[in-house]
């Protein structure tokens, strides 16, 4: 069956369904390693189990597999460029420019997260060109701080504006 509408519409059709933006993480033996994700999802609370959808390339994939953890980094406003870093610059260089620290699990915590979530690999499903991982969750972590997070809309980064009650 063919489609009917062309790709870029397809992109405008599910880019105007704004997402927030994570940084998945995990770590190799030659390092760590993340790529900026916006397909995350909770799946379920018992037990806690979430979801990421990630290209059947994507080298930190391979790395989660082999390791069957991970980690989900839930990004703040403020940090569009650590977003457009980790899905854009040379993986080699993605952590020495940003800050980070272990978690007990050994993945990376980014220091722009608002909160992040360790995870155990439970099941991956190829699905055309990508992968849907499950994770249950077996830590999580949120920043003491009061940040808002980072919204992504129509290609664009934005913030979140709470509305006025009604």
């Amino acid at each position: 069956m063919e489609n009917e509408f062309s790709v870029e519409d397809y992109k405008k059709a599910v880019g105007s369904f704004v997402t927030g933006i994570t940084v998945v993480t995990a770590v190799s033996g030659e390092g760590p390693v993340g790529f900026t994700c916006q397909s995350f999802t909770s799946l379920s609370l018992d037990p806690p189990t979430i979801l990421i959808s990630v290209a059947q390339t994507s080298r930190t994939f391979s790395t989660i597999a082999l390791h069957k953890k991970f980690c989900v980094n839930i990004l703040a406003a403020g940090s569009a460029r650590l977003a457009r870093d980790f899905a854009f610059m040379d993986p080699s260089i993605r952590f020495s420019a940003h800050s980070w620290i272990s978690s007990a699990e050994g993945n990376p915590i980014l220091g722009a997260a608002m909160s992040w979530l360790d995870c155990e690999l439970v099941q991956s499903v190829e699905v055309e060109d990508h992968l849907i991982a499950i994770g249950r969750v077996i830590s999580v972590g949120l920043s003491n701080d009061n940040l808002e997070p980072l919204t992504y809309f129509k290609g664009l980064f934005g913030e979140f504006v709470q509305l006025q009650n009604l």
